[in-house]
């Protein structure tokens, strides 16, 4: 029987002192605020960098291949051909591949014009992410190669504010081909909003024939394939796997580093969680202290009771931790479950709101990593463990020398 846990159960159950009962409830909900903050932290950060990161994915996707000095002359592309398609999907991770062709344009609404970049998708390209956020109208139809290029395209909410149309409105597009001027009529069919200002009012989506008849491409030609992978986090590493196995005029790199701004913004907000946890660890780790403290001060004739009934050092040391750690279980407990009850809160009624202009999203997101949720919860128990034990340490050699 181990008789530490014991004697600590049976402290912890009794009843404290009324002097020191208000003194351990604050404790406990210092310790269980602390812990609600870092836990609801880490739920708001990974919801973040998922809504932030699906968006940026809906606009490209995880992993691109293009050719060295690829741009908007025309002069550069590669063939999309079957061996090139083979290879790609061979991939075990590689759950989609489709080929994209972008080109910059000038758009002529009703009265202004805009500067934009027109990025033309094939019939079959996978557009889910834009139709989640269709705000008005249907997407366009875009027609196979071999057929006549359709003029339907998407553009934003934000972009059709600044030209001034709708959905049913024609648009002018021109485009600058090897010195020349190469006007398109074209339709707007549907109106999105994904919050990406940046992105929003720069693209414009449409048939990649209209670019690959303006460059004198042919069916299979392309700038560039977007690739969508089963797990985005292993973007990185497909991206080398594929990259080593190019022709060398061939670049493959995950869309982090065509979107450089945006991942080190998230990168930065990493940073910021991580010492706001750091802040409230080390808040939490001094309550529990002082909590030790009170219970050497309140459960001190006891341990003197059982110092003369032949108790050592160590297992009176031993007591006193353990029913600290008891208090620190409570706090746990109750830190966890108001972080997630207010992290539930959030998830099903969006109760706060956030500017889409500066964060890119209209509301707190909120996510559930239950392994980053353990994992603080271990690390603040180990910590605790280790900083009590050398705390009671401590106070055996104070005590050691003043005999």
């Amino acid at each position: 029987m181990n008789v530490s846990s014991l004697i600590a159960r049976r402290w912890a159950t009794s009843a404290p002192l009324k002097h020191t009962r208000r003194i351990l409830r604050m404790g406990i909900w210092s310790m269980g605020l602390c812990i609600a903050v870092m836990v609801v932290a880490i739920c708001i950060l990974v919801g973040f960098k998922q809504e932030i990161s699906k968006k940026v994915f809906g606009f490209g996707s995880h992993v691109i291949i293009q050719p060295y000095w690829s741009g908007a002359d025309g002069n550069t592309y590669l063939v999309w051909d079957s061996s090139f398609q083979n290879f790609v999907l061979s991939n075990p991770q590689v759950q989609n591949a489709q080929p994209y062709a972008q080109k910059g344009a000038l758009i002529r609404g009703k009265d202004e014009s805009h500067g934009v970049f027109f990025k033309g998708l094939p019939a079959h390209y996978d557009t889910s992410f834009f139709a989640e956020k269709l705000t008005r109208g249907r997407m366009p139809r875009f027609q196979d190669s071999g057929q006549r290029p359709s003029n339907q395209v998407l553009v934003s909410e934000s972009l059709a504010n600044v030209l001034e149309v709708d959905t049913g409105s024609r648009l002018r597009a021109y485009f600058v081909h090897e010195g020349q001027l190469r006007p398109r009529a074209l339709q707007i069919t549907g109106i999105y909003a994904t919050g990406l200002e940046s992105f929003d009012e720069t693209y414009v989506l449409g048939d990649i024939g209209q670019i690959r008849q303006i460059n004198g491409w042919k069916g299979n030609e392309a700038e560039g394939i977007d690739i969508q992978l089963k797990d985005p986090e292993k973007r990185f590493d497909v991206a080398y796997s594929l990259g080593s196995q190019l022709p060398y005029e061939y670049s493959c790199f995950p869309c982090d580093l065509l979107y450089p701004e945006i991942f080190d913004w998230l990168a930065l907000i990493d940073t910021n969680v991580l010492v706001l946890m750091l802040i409230m660890l080390i808040v939490c780790l001094i309550c529990l202290i002082s909590i030790l403290f009170i219970l050497i001060i309140e459960r001190g004739p006891h341990a003197w009771i059982l110092k003369t009934m032949g108790a050592s050092d160590g297992l009176i040391r031993r007591i006193f931790v353990k029913q600290t750690l008891l208090v620190l279980g409570r706090g746990l407990l109750w830190g966890n479950a108001i972080a997630l009850a207010l992290c539930l809160l959030q998830k099903y009624s969006g109760l706060i709101r956030l500017d889409v202009h500066v964060y890119y999203l209209d509301r707190v997101p909120v996510a559930f990593p239950w392994v980053p949720i353990l994992l603080t919860n271990a690390a603040i128990f180990i910590s605790a463990y280790l900083l009590l034990q050398a705390v009671s340490c401590l106070l055996k050699r104070k005590s050691l020398r003043r005999k």
